[in-house]
Parts: C-alpha cells; structure tokens; sequence
C-alpha cells in the first residue's frame, strides 16, 4: 500500500489504486502495474478487486479502509481498446462529479482521487500500433502453413456479428475472464472451445437424424472427435452402441482443432451484465423478488466485426482427407447457427462465414512474399556493388583516392579547401588542381570563382604554373 503523509489533515482521504504486490515489483512496473505491457498479463496477474483496500483514510482515530466500487471495471477498461482515452473521459466524469453544488467534502475528495486513479491507469502501455502489425503477420504466416496443405487441412473464417465472450471462468474476478494470446495479447478461441462447440453441432446433428443415416454418422463422429469406452457406457454416446459401430477403447481423433486467431483488428470491448434480484438468486424465495437491487457486473468481450481464422488439419491418426470435410462441416454449423462461448442465447458468439478473406489473405501473404524478395534482391545487389567499390578503391592509388574525395567535397567545402590551399601539402596542392581540371562540376565552379572571386582563384593560378598545369 502506499504510505500515508503523516501531515494530512483531519479527515483527509487519500487513494491509491494498488495491487497487492511485492514492493521490488511494485518498483519495477508502478503500484498499478501501469508500466506493464502485455495486456494479458495485467488480466491474469494485476486486476483490482472491490475487496482489496484502495482507498485509505486517516484521522484521529487511525486508519480505514473502504471499498472500491469502480475496481473491477476499470481493470477491465484499462486492457480494452482505446483505453487511454477512456479512462480519461472517467477522470473527467469524477472531477464534474466533485465540481457539483451540495457535494460533500467527503465524496468530493473521493472523486478527485478517483480520477487521479483513472489518469494513472490510462498510461497503459501495451496499446502498440507496431505490435498490432506483427500480430496480423504473424497470423497471415500461421495460415499459410495450413492453405498450402490441400485437402489435409482446412481453414474458414468466421465474422463475429454479435461480442464474444469467451473464457469467462478464467480469471481473477470471477465469471469474467477473456482469451489473450500471451505474447501479443490478442484475443482468440482456443482450439478446446472450438472442437467442443463442433462436437456438440455434431451430436445435434447425430440424434436428430433419421435411423438409416445414424450409423454412418456415428462411425464419422467417432474418428474426427476420438472416443472412450465411456462415451458409450454413459457418456453422450450411451444410446448408439446398438448402432453397430463402438470402438470400444480409447481413441484418439483424426483431426485437430487448432486455436483460432483474429485477421483483423479484433477490438476488446467491456460489456456489463446486471444482477437485478440478486438476494432471490442466492435464496430463491419469491418474497426476496420485492427487493430489487440491480448490479452491474463488467466483463470484457470481443466486438463485433472481428474475423476469426478457424484450422482443421488430419493429424496423422487417419489419413481420410473426407474427415476434414465432414468436421468443417459440422464447425459451420456450430458458428453460424449455435454460436460460440458464453451467452449465446443473449445473441453472443454468433458468426458469418466469409470465404473471401482467406483469398485476400493469400494475396496479401503473396505481395509480402514478393516484397521480400525484392529486398532480398536489392540487398544481394547492393552487397554486390559494395564489394566491387572496394575491389576497386583496393586498387587505386593514394593520390587518386585523395582526387577523388575532393572531386566529392560539396560546394562550401571545396571552397573552404581552395581558400587555405596555401597551407596545404604540394600532393594537396596538385590533387587539388587535377579535380578541377578533370571533373565536369568543379571546372564549371572554377569558371565562376574567376569571374566573381579573383582574390581566391590568384593563388590557385600560381600554384597551376608551378605544376606546369593550365587552368583556363
């Protein structure tokens, strides 16, 4: 926590938003961890909580510790997108707040260290224009791996037309969490959310369909999901093992399901969800249904618009190449009409398929390949013209290494040169002499200091005819 000034006045308040951490880490990336530049890492590891004291006060009678209510989402605000500017219109809301007529001065204190708070949180770091460009390449190679596999893979892309929230139980606030790559913090799907959400498109698919199609069905399900003796037994499977098709042991499916990773600008956005009866969800009396008190909880989801590549590949356990087809069936129908992640009866999670972008995303992956070779062109190029300057610097002499430097000299300093050319060595001298009698540029440069500046060209004159070197 930190530490209070022994001279606050009575009933003074002083906020401070802090992070229970260690002091030596709290040096390194600030009290607030507002010096931390992975987005991720400030969800798993440095998130405020309302039950963590952020708000100190000190008076006569000791120190108290009061509540936060803004922590939770202004933890989330703070990884979401333009969160900057954000926090900053918070800081302003405060300060109008503590700027009202008839506020107490406790509550005007509050406020205003609440938007020093809100300022201090809206230095974020991770928000990097450059990062955001390595992220989109990166994913473009990571797909190219798989477009160029044939029927061994298969790869959609899916626009998100409502936000996605996925991964809420993971986090240290409860029931809201979000998938961050932990290198570039980009939000994705992991590959366990996308097999689940097509096995269960699958299993739709399975009981609804008539008699005759469920064994064949079946016998698919089980090699691009896998089975276990217990599926059978009493798991999902438990009413088609009469179907004539069990494994029987443990089996591993054919195809992966890997995580799927944004093309696009995939924004992170917080959303709130609101708890109005929460005594009658925790009793379940319908005489606590009276007692309304609605509570906004945030939570942080991706917005709508983002695209999302999905990968299939056969990993080698079957190499049918009409499971891939049968699996990125079901996927389709799992996105497109069941939805991902949490809150899909509320309109989340929801997809478009669209099947262009993957050939923008060859194109563009073929233009950078071009580019590259370009510059790999220009630089064999350039190393090569490096190397037959020096071979042929190698084999010039010194004086006409020296006529040639000055030959390059630009025009002041050329000049400067022929201004102390008395002073100058007679190899100087007559190196000199030589450039503006064999370079095109300084014989039109001597032609004019004869006409404007006699008293520089006289000693240059002198020093020609000394040489026996004619400079007209």
């Amino acid at each position: 926590m930190a530490a209070i000034c022994p001279s606050l006045r009575e009933e003074s308040l002083i906020m401070s938003a802090t992070i229970p951490i260690a002091g030596d880490v709290a040096e390194l990336i600030g009290l607030s961890a507002e010096r931390v530049e992975n987005r991720s890492l400030l969800l798993d590891k440095f998130v405020f909580h309302k039950s963590w004291p952020v708000v100190e006060a000190e008076d006569r009678r000791g120190r108290n510790f009061v509540k936060w209510d803004e922590a939770s989402r202004w933890s989330f605000i703070r990884i979401a997108d333009g969160a900057s500017a954000i926090l900053m219109r918070e800081a302003a809301e405060k300060r109008r707040k503590a700027a009202g007529k008839n506020v107490e001065p406790e509550n005007r204190d509050r406020y205003n260290a609440e938007a020093k708070i809100a300022e201090t949180l809206s230095n974020v770091k991770w928000d990097n224009r450059e990062l955001a460009t390595l992220r989109a390449a990166h994913t473009r190679r990571f797909l190219g791996m798989f477009l160029g596999r044939g029927e061994a893979a298969a790869v959609l892309v899916g626009q998100l037309e409502g936000r996605l929230a996925i991964n809420l139980a993971d986090s240290l606030i409860q029931n809201a969490g979000i998938s961050l790559d932990r290198l570039f913090g980009m939000p994705y799907i992991p590959g366990s959310a996308v097999k689940g959400v097509t096995r269960h498109a699958a299993l739709a698919e399975l009981k609804a369909a008539p008699q005759e199609r469920k064994a064949e069905l079946l016998k698919n399900f089980c090699h691009v999901f896998g089975t276990s003796e217990v599926d059978f037994k009493t798991g999902d499977l438990r009413d088609y093992g009469s179907h004539g098709y069990t494994l029987g042991t443990d089996t591993k499916g054919a195809v992966s399901f890997l995580p799927a990773y944004p093309v696009n600008e995939a924004k992170v956005v917080v959303d709130l969800t609101n708890v109005h009866f929460p005594d009658y969800y925790r009793s379940g009396r319908t005489e606590d249904l009276s007692k309304e008190n609605p509570r906004p909880n945030p939570f942080p989801t991706v917005d709508v618009g983002a695209q999302f590549a999905f990968c299939l590949v056969l990993n080698g356990m079957k190499n049918d190449s009409n499971l891939i087809a049968i699996a990125r069936r079901w996927l389709e129908l799992a996105i497109t009409e069941r939805g991902l992640g949490a809150k899909t009866a509320a309109g989340y999670g929801w997809f478009s398929l669209q099947p262009n972008v993957l050939s923008e995303i060859a194109a563009k992956e073929e233009q950078d390949r071009a580019l590259a070779t370009q510059k790999q062109e220009a630089a064999a190029a350039s190393e090569k013209e490096a190397a037959a300057e020096a071979a042929r610097s190698a084999s010039m002499t010194p004086q006409q290494k020296a006529a040639e430097a000055i030959a390059k000299l630009p025009d002041e300093q050329f000049a400067a040169f022929a201004k102390d050319i008395s002073s100058k060595t007679q190899d100087e001298q007559r190196v000199f002499i030589s450039a503006i009698l064999d370079n095109k540029e300084k014989k039109e440069r001597w032609k004019t200091w004869k006409k404007k500046k006699p008293e520089l060209t006289g000693p240059i004159l002198a020093l020609a005819a000394q040489f026996n070197l004619s400079l007209q």
